[in-house]
Order: C-alpha cells, then sequence, then structure tokens
C-alpha cells in the first residue's frame, strides 16, 4: 500500500516495508529529479538498504512526521517547494529528527558557508561514483547483513 503527497510523488511508509530476518537499514532518499531518485534507491536496494523517498523537503518532513525514522537521509539540496536547506533547518530544530545522519548530495559547491551552520554529516559531491556512494553511507550506518541463498 503506498500513500500519495499532494505533489503526487510516491511516498512509502515504514508499514510497506517488509522484512525477513535482522532489520536492513532504512535510508530516506530526498531527490527532486525522478529518475536520480530512482536510480539512487534502485541501487541501494541492490545494496540490500531499505529506502523510502521524496521529491522534496517538504514531503520528507511530512514522512517524518507520520513515524518513518530511517537510519540515514540523502539529500539534494537544489529541490522546488522545499529545498534541502530549509529542510535541513527544520530537522536541526527537531528533537525527533536533528539526531538522524545527513548525507548532503548535490552539485553546489561545499564551500557554501551554509554547509557549516547545519547538521551535515557529510557532503558529497555530484557527479559521485557507486563506491563513492557506499562508502558515504557504510561510514554513517552498519552495512546490511547479505543473506545467501
Amino acid at each position: 500500500m503506498h500513500s500519495f503527497a499532494p505533489s503526487e510523488h510516491r511516498l512509502t511508509t515504514r508499514n510497506d516495508i517488509v522484512t525477513h530476518g535482522p532489520r536492513k537499514p532504512l535510508i530516506l532518499v530526498v531527490e527532486d529529479h525522478d529518475a536520480a531518485r530512482e536510480v539512487l534507491a534502485r541501487l541501494l536496494r541492490t545494496m540490500d538498504y531499505q529506502t523510502i523517498e521524496a521529491a522534496n523537503g517538504k514531503d520528507a518532513l511530512a514522512m517524518l512526521a507520520k513515524g518513518n525514522r530511517p537510519d540515514l537521509i540523502l539529500l539534494d539540496l537544489m529541490m522546488p517547494v522545499m529545498d534541502g536547506w530549509e529542510f535541513m533547518q527544520r530537522q536541526r530544530k527537531d528533537w525527533r529528527l536533528c539526531t538522524i545522519p545527513t548525507i548532503v548530495v548535490t552539485g553546489v559547491a561545499s564551500h557554501d558557508p551554509r554547509c557549516l551552520e547545519m547538521p551535515i554529516v557529510r557532503f558529497l559531491p555530484k557527479p559521485y561514483s557507486a563506491e563513492q556512494l557506499m562508502a558515504a553511507i557504510e561510514a554513517e550506518v552498519s552495512p546490511p547483513q547479505l543473506h545467501s541463498a
């Protein structure tokens, strides 16, 4: 069962996620470009992570307000409706959200002074390789236990 936000982008709740065996780390992917978000989520699922997706900061906050608690947030900065900067400002002010590690994945220069003011765990500039992405993620959350079939 999927719920739909007013922006018509897919929002998945933790109730939609079925797991067998040890819990897989959950990653929230916040990216406004549909194709980029889908490719990133697919890559993460092939690495045995669970994913939930949002097209902008507003949708991401709505998901988090419904009780979704990811182990990590992958966040683009430049998005319509609510950009990554505003999302991080709100995340930092909410005691329930401020401890969730955030990796900013964006084409915006990392030397922006706002980066120093935000709870950014890591900054991963675009373009990046799958290896760079996995190294950044695995530095923040334990990699999932791969199951042999």
